[in-house]
């Protein structure tokens, strides 16, 4: 009968430990799984965030094509500005240097 409860004894001993393991287990299971939810949460996050950030960078890319654009509309008016002042100038110029040929032409004519 002795041997009979020690190994009764023996087999709680053993299911105590086992338990005691499975336990651990179940704990250790657990803060994985909250470990594993909040890295998913994170993921997530990130993703929204990396989401946004793709959206940010397209309106942004947006943008700067327009103000490319328009930078090229104020180029060609710029060029076409320049030319017509250099073409005023250049008729002032001509129209100045006619007016002095003009004032000579005058000033030798009341000389005569």
């Amino acid at each position: 009968m002795q041997q009979k409860s020690d190994y009764s004894y023996a087999l709680r001993k053993d299911n105590d430990a086992l338990a005691y393991e499975l336990q651990k287990l179940r704990d250790e299971r657990a803060r994985d799984q909250l470990e594993m939810d909040r890295l998913r949460d994170l993921n997530s996050f990130k993703e929204r965030e990396n989401a946004e950030s793709d959206a940010q960078i397209k309106a942004t890319d947006y943008d700067l094509y327009k103000l490319q654009e328009r930078a090229t509309e104020l180029s060609k008016i710029a060029d076409i500005k320049e030319f017509d002042l250099r073409r005023t100038s250049d008729a002032y110029e001509a129209a100045k240097i006619d007016l002095m040929k003009a004032r000579d032409e005058l000033a030798r004519l009341h000389e005569e």
